[in-house]
């Protein structure tokens, strides 16, 4: 307890103040209620931030996002219940080629769709695993319509990997104001990358070790120009904003 006039230190249980004399007033049960609710407040709103970071990567679903869900799913499961009848009467199995595409098809439709809503795991995890389920799904048609995998495994699969990967970092990084000011440097940088092993992974499937691996060297060269003058402004600005 402080003196109201000197601001010295009163102990309890003293009623007048030891420095200056003044007859000290004690603080009533509602105004220390108050004072501690005050405390609250302020202990909540410095916990305000590292929460709001939390809530970026992952948040609770709405009223309206788990009605979307749940209607959604419903559309989902009907058409995929109606074509395994139709296979299995027609020829008590469930065998037609058509049969697998479509329920596949739906599998995939539903988690691209319905994940990101229910937000059960976070921005990037999202992102690789609906990337991982068009990729399965389309592994699965080129296996059965050609019965080869190789150019896709070879190939296609790493790309579509990498580019999953950047995706989930860039959703990653967008909670970070510095990142998102410097997005379009990293973006390009990115591209820049993803040129080089493009061109990587074509003269290696195709044996073109001459003009490829050039072609992809210039271009990625190209995008990190073009990454370190967007990375540059962009800080610019960031910097310019604070002021």
């Amino acid at each position: 307890m402080f003196c109201k006039k000197c601001g010295a230190n009163v102990a309890e249980d003293s009623a007048f103040c030891p420095k200056c004399g003044t007859p000290v007033e004690k603080a009533e049960p509602e105004a220390v209620s108050e004072q501690a609710n005050n405390a609250a407040v302020i202990a909540e709103e410095a916990a305000a931030p590292e929460e709001s970071i939390k809530e970026k990567f992952i948040k609770a679903p709405t009223k309206s996002g788990k009605s979307y869900a749940v209607i959604f799913t419903a559309l989902t499961l009907l058409p995929a219940i109606f074509v395994l009848m139709i296979d299995y009467v027609a020829n008590l199995a469930i065998d037609w080629p058509a049969t697998k595409y479509v329920v596949g098809a739906l599998v995939v439709v539903w988690i691209c769709s319905v994940l990101p809503v229910l937000r059960i795991t976070p921005a990037p995890v999202t992102a690789i695993i609906c990337f991982a389920s068009v990729t399965m799904y389309a592994m699965f048609v080129i296996k059965e319509i050609n019965g080869s995998m190789e150019w896709f495994t070879v190939f296609a699969l790493p790309l579509i990997m990498i580019l999953a990967v950047f995706i989930g970092l860039d959703s990653a990084l967008a909670a970070n104001k510095v990142a998102t000011a410097l997005m379009p440097g990293i973006v390009a940088g990115e591209a820049a990358v993803y040129s080089f092993i493009f061109g990587i992974l074509w003269s290696h499937y195709y044996d073109d070790a001459v003009y490829m691996p050039r072609i992809s060297v210039v271009f990625a060269c190209g995008f990190l120009m073009l990454a370190v003058i967007l990375a540059a402004m962009g800080y610019v600005k960031m910097i310019n904003q604070k002021k």
